[in-house]
C-alpha cells in the first residue's frame, strides 16, 4: 500500500503512558499519490492519531499510514482522513481519523493507557436546544473527539440531559446533531459540559460546524477538472506555511497554495 515514505521517531505525550516508552512506535505517512510526508507520532487512540508534520494538510485529505514497533508482528497499515490541522512551534499538528481500528498487537504492549478517542481543540459556535421543546441558546465548542464533544454554556444543566445542536444560524428545521451530557465542570467563562454523541459523528463535526468543505484530491489527470473549495482558515494556514516552514527560495518562487500537497 505504501510506496516510498518518510519514517521518523515519535515524541512522547503526557496523555499516553505505557509500560514501554512510546518512542518504540514509528509512523510512516504518505499521500494517495505516494508522496511521503515527514512526520512523527504525538498521540494515538484506537481510531485516530495525531502527528507533527512539516506542512499543513487540507481538511479531507486522504493519507496512507504504516505504524510499527521493534516487534516484527507489531506492524499495521491503515488509511485515514485529515480532519484537524493547527500550526505549532515544531511544525503542523495534524489530526487523522482512521478507517480501521488499530490492532491490539501494536498498542497493548507499548501504549497501555490509550484513550477511546483523542481530543482536538476548536472554537466553533452553534445553537443548542435542551430536551424536545427548549428554546435555542448559543453554545461554543471547546474540543471534540470521534465520539464526544466539550461545550461551553452559560448555565448549569443536569447530568444526563439530552440536547439537539443546530448550526449557528439556529434554524429549527435542520437539526445537526443529538447528544447527552455526561459531565459538568465550572469554568471562569461559564460551564463546560462533556457530551456523548451518537456513533462516530465526530468525523463530520468540522464540516458541520467548522465550515470546512472536504477536499479529496483526484489523480493528476483529473485534477484540472476538480474545482477546489478552500476556506479562509485553509488559505491562512497555507500562507503561514509558506512564510514559516518553506525554504526562503521556495517561499518566493511558489504561491502560498503550495504549502499543502
Amino acid at each position: 500500500m505504501l510506496r516510498s515514505t518518510a519514517i521518523t521517531q515519535p515524541s512522547g505525550s503526557p496523555r499516553t503512558v505505557g509500560s514501554v516508552p512510546p518512542a518504540e512506535i514509528c509512523v510512516s505517512v504518505c499521500l494517495e499519490s505516494g508522496t511521503p510526508i515527514p512526520a512523527r507520532l504525538v498521540e494515538l487512540a484506537s481510531l485516530d492519531l495525531m502527528i507533527i508534520a512539516d506542512r499543513p494538510l487540507r481538511y479531507g485529505t486522504p493519507v496512507q499510514l504504516a505504524l510499527f514497533s521493534d516487534l516484527v508482528t507489531a506492524f499495521t497499515q491503515n488509511r485515514g482522513i485529515v480532519h484537524w490541522c493547527r500550526p505549532s512551534q515544531h511544525g503542523w499538528q495534524i489530526g487523522i481519523f482512521l478507517t480501521q481500528p488499530l490492532p491490539d498487537r501494536l498498542t497493548e504492549r507499548e501504549w497501555s493507557g490509550l484513550r477511546s478517542g483523542l481530543r482536538y481543540e476548536c472554537n466553533w459556535k452553534a445553537r443548542i436546544q435542551w430536551g424536545a421543546d427548549g428554546a435555542l441558546e448559543p453554545v461554543w465548542f471547546c474540543n471534540y473527539s470521534i465520539k464526544g464533544i466539550c461545550l461551553l454554556i452559560q448555565h448549569l444543566v443536569p447530568q444526563g440531559t439530552t440536547f439537539t445542536l443546530f448550526g449557528s444560524a439556529g434554524t429549527r428545521d435542520q437539526p445537526v446533531l443529538n447528544g447527552e451530557v455526561r459531565w459538568i465542570r465550572q469554568d471562569p467563562d461559564g460551564v463546560q459540559i462533556g457530551c456523548h454523541i451518537q456513533g462516530q459523528s465526530g468525523r463530520d463535526l468540522p464540516r458541520m460546524f467548522g465550515n470546512l468543505d472536504a477536499v479529496h484530491f483526484a489523480s493528476e489527470k483529473d485534477l484540472s477538472a476538480v474545482q477546489l473549495s478552500e476556506s479562509i482558515e485553509t488559505q491562512n494556514c497555507e500562507l503561514s506555511a509558506s512564510e514559516k516552514f518553506l525554504p526562503v527560495r521556495a517561499a518566493y518562487d511558489s504561491s502560498p497554495s503550495t504549502g499543502c500537497p
